[in-house]
């Protein structure tokens, strides 16, 4: 089983994760699911991706996840890795924080 297939697994026990993609620091989707063309994977690697460049400037560490809250309460969760990104859509009864708490080991031990 490879490290996204297990990711997937993880994902798939927990509930009110809707969508998830994993994308590279280049913009290239790795994987996805439930994801039916509809661009979750660019916008969170385009949010990502702007936030990793602006944190020079404003003298940040990280970030090390985004949480980006839609008008209807759901949320998407992007977690920056060196290697990649990961972006999941919430419901909006889950919270980000625990997300991040139960898929961070799993999320830091994969490489490409």
């Amino acid at each position: 089983m490879s490290e996204f297939d297990q990711l997937e697994q993880t994902i798939n026990q927990l509930t009110g994760i809707r969508r998830m993609v994993v994308v590279a620091k280049d913009g290239t989707r790795l994987t996805h699911h439930n994801e039916q063309g509809d661009r979750l994977g660019e916008y969170v690697a385009f949010v990502a991706l702007t936030a990793e460049q602006l944190k020079t400037h404003l003298g940040f560490n990280g970030p090390y996840h985004i949480i980006m809250e839609q008008t209807s309460g759901d949320r998407i969760l992007a977690i920056l890795t060196k290697q990649f990104i990961l972006g999941l859509d919430l419901d909006a009864h889950v919270s980000p924080a625990i997300i991040v708490d139960q898929l961070g080991h799993i999320v830091e031990q994969i490489t490409l």
